[in-house]
């Protein structure tokens, strides 16, 4: 058996993705797994998965490539030439993941998407249930087609190893700039909590002001990203792919939610996490469940969702969390 598996996109999207692969793994020893997905999220696989094959291929350069006929049709004989039996595609691929699957496999399984025009391509399509989340839908996808455990684990990235710092650890980073809490509440959050805990502070482009008592971390890796998560007493930051990773280790959190769907939300270890969402605002959330919006909706207060929490609150929430049970 040989299966071609579609994740072209983020790292928190793979990270959730994951324990599909590793059990596919565990579950098929002996078949022959292919995983497409990007430059972001390669890491991922190689550390986690050794057993599987990856091509690799830029998030926007392959959702855009039914832009050069001649390079979607190589795209595809490439594929073809892997020689699949089957494609499974994970919930938010694009046409040309569907284009790919359908040109490569006689048998396609995945998201029941309806705003994705070439949806229909696909031989057996599973849609998304009421309140799921993310993963569980894509763990249902696969588990519809392929045998696989009943209940869907957590992501296993023991293998990354872990930095045991005892510190909270700030990320103050998103894929997109709607999703980001501003830097310079971060960079004050920081500041005030090192006076009183060691503080770690993932390295951002700008952070103009940051204190002296603020340990600085580079992490130009998913290895020194996934071992300073990993080790760390609590993780602050914005709705992204460290806080998908911080859910998978079981390092708590308080997490700034803003616009995203609840269906993003950690989703292992949720009992350990303080997520700041404002239900009360009708534009909340402005991303769907599979299909981000790219900008802020409201349009008569920009960003009101994390603009509506103050450093002092979560300061307080931080320090709540901080403290034995």
């Amino acid at each position: 058996m040989t299966l071609l598996v579609f994740k072209v996109n983020q790292l928190g999207d793979n990270v959730v993705f994951l324990p599909v692969v590793q059990s596919l793994v565990t579950t098929h020893p002996d078949w022959r797994i292919v995983v497409l997905t990007s430059p972001t999220a390669a890491r991922l696989y190689e550390v986690c998965c050794p057993q599987v094959e990856l091509r690799v291929f830029a998030t926007a350069k392959f959702n855009a490539a039914w832009r050069q006929p001649w390079r979607l049709m190589q795209m595809a004989a490439q594929l073809r030439g892997l020689k699949p039996d089957a494609c499974l595609l994970g919930d938010d691929q694009g046409n040309v993941a569907h284009l790919l699957a359908r040109l490569s496999a006689k048998q396609c399984g995945g998201p029941q998407t309806p705003h994705v025009k070439l949806n229909f391509l696909l031989h057996h399509r599973v849609a998304m249930q009421e309140d799921e989340s993310v993963a569980a839908h894509n763990w249902r996808i696969a588990r519809s087609k392929f045998e696989l455990p009943e209940f869907m684990p957590a992501p296993d990235l023991n293998a990354f190893g872990r930095d045991e710092s005892g510190a909270i650890v700030i990320h103050a980073g998103a894929s997109r700039e709607y999703q980001r809490w501003p830097l310079r509440n971060f960079v004050e959050l920081a500041n005030r909590l090192a006076k009183t805990h060691a503080v770690r502070w993932i390295d951002q482009a700008d952070d103009t002001g940051l204190s002296d008592a603020v340990q600085r971390v580079k992490t130009s890796t998913l290895d020194e990203l996934v071992r300073v998560v990993a080790g760390a007493k609590l993780f602050v930051g914005n709705n992204s792919g460290p806080m998908h990773i911080a859910s998978a280790c079981g390092t708590p959190g308080v997490i700034l939610i803003g616009p995203s769907s609840p269906r993003w939300d950690p989703v292992w270890h949720l009992e350990k996490f303080d997520l700041l969402r404002e239900p009360r605002l009708s534009c909340q959330p402005c991303d769907g469940a599979t299909k981000p919006a790219n900008r802020c909706l409201n349009t008569q207060t920009p960003m009101a969702c994390l603009n509506r929490w103050s450093i002092d609150a979560v300061h307080e929430r931080v320090i709540k969390l901080c403290r034995p049970s």
